[in-house]
């Protein structure tokens, strides 16, 4: 490589990192100037906003920028552009949420540690190498402990702080060590690379069992970021703990990087793999384990709760589950099977239906409050809202009905895709195992339906104990209401976005021709192949 070629590439990388460098600089200028600068929360929330619109216009002006993906440590393609267009537009969202949580004196260092996280997961949707991707990993969740720090100091929010520090600490060690096996393996940490070996014909996996314990480290370092089996136990206690708006960007932000990562670090360098590859076979059961247990644990635990948060809580650990069905579909799928292509595209479009339908629902519980000023906490304070306030007793139950999977809704798309990428994945010997999964889901779904279902007859028929009203702000409103509207609107002509998911998905499992097969040279050269392949 020349040096010519290198300085280009890097200022091709610095291009599409730019949104990325622009809400951390905005972060750290606001997060500098609080000390020495009055200005108000609202105002802190509206430089944020404008941070969020800029970082929007940069990114479309980037838009083309193509540096070489077996050179460059980030990639412009399809699933990049559409993942982080998508988290600055839910953004807005969360800051209408969240406009008044903060204190006045800590406001600056919230929204600056709001728009780092916001960078953090622009940031793992464009990596392009195993470092890179780490680094937007932690970009997100070292913010969050300063988010549920910095917000209303109770000792609940300390509590809640406290457990995820230590275990989200834990987690990254053991993505780490993952990815230290995976580099160990194969000799790079460039994910296209990665990718290309494994659809070439020289193995570069010397030895199955580190590749196994690569993938089993990775794999439990990000089901603690999306909250699924083993390690989803924190959730129900650090939701319940955390404010609203903490609580709604805890079940959006880190399933959005988490199942991304999966498919960046995961999916698209394994599937290409044969579709009998023992590898493969392992790491489907795996995720055919994890899909199958977070959904039963996540819907069998939220029939017990009344906490609202709570209940929450085990329904996002349920909705990790459904993920995690469309993660298994993408490895069982084969370099040349549809669903290698259908699994990933059904992991994006549910991602985008869950945003607006479990945002919307938080938007609407946060809103809710008695004469008194005192929250709604428990199904039971939601009794009668039907009755005593429409419009947020209407929002709320096409949210809920959404997270149901009632048709035409947004979440029974996502649903339909997710359990049609299983039906589809693959013949032969997976494709029972796959069917069979499906199936657990559909019955899961069916056992979720009832603790929605609960919560919409009690607004419509309970009697209430105290009637609600609306509270929060126009901000709180718009919000809420562009959830439940696009719940509806995605529901109803699912097409567009289904073709961007689609677009995305196949960007991310693409690799350039010219590298599939290797060159001779790295036949037999004593040099990793893969390190060759980065580097040529």
């Amino acid at each position: 490589m020349t040096p010519e070629y290198a300085y280009q590439t890097v200022q091709q990388t610095l291009y599409v990192l730019a949104p990325e460098i622009l809400l951390v600089a905005v972060a750290i200028v606001m997060m500098t100037a609080a000390p020495f600068v009055r200005v108000a929360r609202k105002g802190w929330c509206a430089i944020a906003a404008a941070a969020l619109a800029a970082g929007i216009l940069v990114l479309m002006a980037t838009r083309h920028v193509d540096p070489d993906v077996y050179v460059a440590t980030a990639v412009n393609d399809a699933m990049s552009y559409y993942v982080r267009l998508f988290v600055l537009l839910s953004g807005f969202i969360l800051l209408g949420l969240a406009h008044r949580e903060p204190p006045e004196d800590r406001s600056a260092e919230f929204f600056g540690s709001f728009l780092m996280i916001q960078a953090g997961a622009m940031l793992t949707a464009s990596a392009n190498d195993l470092i890179l991707l780490f680094v937007g990993l932690e970009l997100v969740s070292i913010p969050t402990y300063l988010l549920l720090y910095l917000s209303r100091r109770t000792p609940s929010t300390q509590e809640a702080a406290t457990k995820y520090f230590f275990l989200s600490i834990f987690a990254s060690a053991l993505l780490l060590y993952g990815m230290a096996f995976l580099y160990g393996v194969a000799g790079t940490t460039n994910l296209k690379a990665l990718g290309a070996l494994a659809a070439s014909s020289i193995p570069y996996f010397p030895n199955a069992s580190l590749g196994i314990l690569a993938v089993v480290f990775i794999m439990a370092g990000l089901c603690f970021r999306v909250a699924a089996v083993p390690l989803h136990f924190y959730a129900p206690d650090v939701y319940q703990a955390s404010p609203l708006p903490i609580a709604a960007l805890l079940a959006w932000i880190p399933k959005v990087v988490g199942f991304v990562a999966m498919i960046r670090a995961l999916t698209a360098v394994l599937a290409a793999r044969e579709v009998g590859d023992p590898l493969v076979h392992k790491v489907v059961l795996l995720c055919w384990i994890i899909a199958a247990a977070t959904m039963t644990l996540g819907n069998a635990v939220a029939l017990l709760q009344s906490d609202l948060k709570r209940l929450l809580a085990y329904s996002s650990i349920a909705h990790a589950g459904y993920l995690m069905v469309g993660i298994t579909a993408a490895f069982a799928g084969g370099e040349k099977g549809i669903a290698l292509y259908h699994g990933a595209e059904s992991v994006l479009f549910y991602l985008a239906a869950y945003a607006f339908m479990t945002l919307g629902a938080f938007g609407v519980i946060l809103a809710l409050r008695t004469r008194d000023g005192r929250p709604a906490t428990t199904i039971d304070d939601l009794a009668g809202l039907g009755w005593t306030n429409r419009i947020p007793a209407l929002g709320l139950t096409v949210c809920l009905l959404s997270l149901m999977g009632f048709p035409p809704l947004a979440g029974f798309f996502g649903k339909l895709q997710i359990f049609a990428a299983a039906f589809s994945a693959v013949d032969g010997e997976e494709a029972g195992s796959l069917k069979l999964l499906a199936i657990v889901g559909m019955l899961n779904a069916a056992v979720g339906a009832f603790y929605y279902l609960r919560i919409i007859v009690l607004m419509y028929f309970g009697t209430p104990a105290e009637p609600l009203v609306a509270t929060g702000g126009w901000p709180v409103a718009l919000a809420a209401g562009a959830c439940a509207s696009l719940s509806v609107l995605i529901g109803i002509a699912p097409e567009s976005l289904s073709r961007a998911c689609r677009d995305a998905a196949i960007a991310a499992n693409t690799r350039p021709a010219a590298a599939v097969e290797l060159p001779p040279a790295v036949v037999g050269s004593a040099e990793p192949a893969a390190t060759q392949v980065a580097r040529d």
